[in-house]
């Protein structure tokens, strides 16, 4: 197909912006030689380079590219491109962003427009030095790896603040007082995890009442810090909470001295679950660091909703 006067007009001006990027051939001896030639060959379209006079060849691969292997353009421009970019660094004159939107201006009194000479990173990229460029990549790469360091060590300084509360509450004579630090410890480490606890948690006794956020998905909490485990009538009524809320309401229950097991069996018989547990391991596990705290929450999940599991046990995980 024959292109019209505007058409040709347009590959002119892309030879002129084109003739920098590359040399038109060489010898062929030399080994990995980059030129108009090669870079035609590449993309299917050698036969259209004629050699001779550069712009009038670079002229001609274009026309005859447009006529007859139309598809092939967008490709053969990117591999100039692309051939070029190394071409002119290797000798110290860089393609200039302007360069680019001249050529591309052409490509639009063809009809086409190609996206990656388009690309703001791209172009953003030519306006100065590269090596500048890359050197403020890398700084700014150091920089997120140095701020993804010190939150994850900031988490981590805090856990194991948290971990040393709990252990001193273990022995603390006072249970009321040891119920009402477990609070904060609980709270802090709900919040260390990106939970958004409610606060404050509703203390009665040793009880902790509260709730967290995971996943988009709001969980009522209860935690009882008692010597014996936990008999089947804690768990009825911590069952009857949840019902009471909504159907969506969902919970986890904690007992740091763990569960009877006609209290385990109880609660899966009748109704489905719509809670699950953690005990005293997992809460030791979570404040060590051994395991994300959430991690055994998404872990029980899944279990109970696969498996209607209310119970599963960390060290399976470890």
């Amino acid at each position: 197909m024959s292109l019209s006067l505007k058409e040709s007009l347009a590959v002119s001006g892309m030879a002129r912006v084109l003739y920098g990027f590359l040399p038109g051939s060489g010898n062929a001896a030399w080994k990995g030689h980059v030129s108009f030639k090669t870079v035609a060959q590449s993309v299917g379209v050698g036969e259209f380079w004629i050699g001779g006079s550069k712009e009038p060849a670079i002229v001609q691969l274009l026309e005859r590219t447009l006529e007859y292997r139309r598809s092939s353009f967008e490709k053969l421009i990117l591999a100039i491109v692309r051939a070029g970019i190394t071409y002119r660094q290797k000798n110290g004159e860089a393609i200039k962003e302007n360069e680019i939107k001249r050529l591309n201006g052409f490509i639009l009194e063809i009809g086409f427009k190609f996206p990656s000479l388009w690309d703001e990173d791209f172009l953003r990229s030519l306006r100065g030095e590269n090596t500048a460029r890359a050197e403020d990549l890398v700084e700014k790469e150091l920089n997120a790896q140095k701020i993804k360091i010190d939150k994850q060590t900031d988490k981590a300084q805090k856990r194991e603040g948290l971990k040393n509360t709990f252990y001193a509450l273990c022995g603390l004579s006072d249970r009321q007082k040891a119920g009402l630090e477990l609070e904060k410890v609980l709270n802090g480490l709900f919040e260390n995890e990106n939970l958004s606890p409610r606060e404050p948690f509703r203390v009665v006794g040793e009880q902790i009442d509260g709730s967290f956020e995971l996943d988009n998905e709001i969980y009522l909490l209860e935690a009882k810090w008692e010597t014996p485990k936990i008999s089947e009538a804690h768990l009825l009524i911590f069952r009857g909470k949840i019902e009471g809320k909504s159907t969506i309401t969902r919970g986890v229950f904690i007992s740091l001295s763990g569960y009877t097991d006609d209290a385990v069996t109880a609660i899966t018989k009748g109704k489905q679950p719509n809670f699950f547990l953690l005990d005293g391991y997992d809460l030791t596990i979570a404040l060590e660091g051994q395991v994300d705290l959430t991690k055994i929450l998404k872990n029980k999940i899944r279990r109970l909703a696969e498996e209607g599991n209310v119970y599963y046990q960390v060290k399976e995980m470890l």
